[in-house]
């Protein structure tokens, strides 16, 4: 679930289904997910909210035989901006369609 359902703010459909489908897409990529709670308590997801998604990505390659090649720039990239902690901060639809990696 997204960050905004989790402290019980109100929120909009659109922007908690593109974060949904960067879980989606991460674990598509990586067979697991990337964190257990998009909360600040969680020390993954903690990363991607203090905006230290180098450290969120470094956490990840440590356990893959290409290191931090696993995935590539692009959609390291892609995916940071979808799961943004402030629903503001996420690509649009459009700017997802329209990023590097698609």
């Amino acid at each position: 679930m997204a960050p905004e359902i989790h402290i019980g703010s109100p929120y909009q459909g659109k922007q908690v289904d593109l974060f949904a489908a960067a879980i989606i897409l991460f674990i598509m990529v990586t067979q697991h997910p990337p964190f257990t709670a998009a909360q600040q308590t969680d020390k993954l997801y903690k990363c991607i909210a203090a905006n230290r998604a180098d450290l969120f990505w470094a956490n990840h390659s440590k356990s893959k035989p290409e290191g931090e090649n696993f995935i590539s720039k692009e959609l390291k990239e892609l995916l940071t901006c979808m799961l943004q902690l402030e629903p503001s901060h996420r690509l649009s639809m459009a700017e997802i369609m329209g990023h590097a990696w698609m």
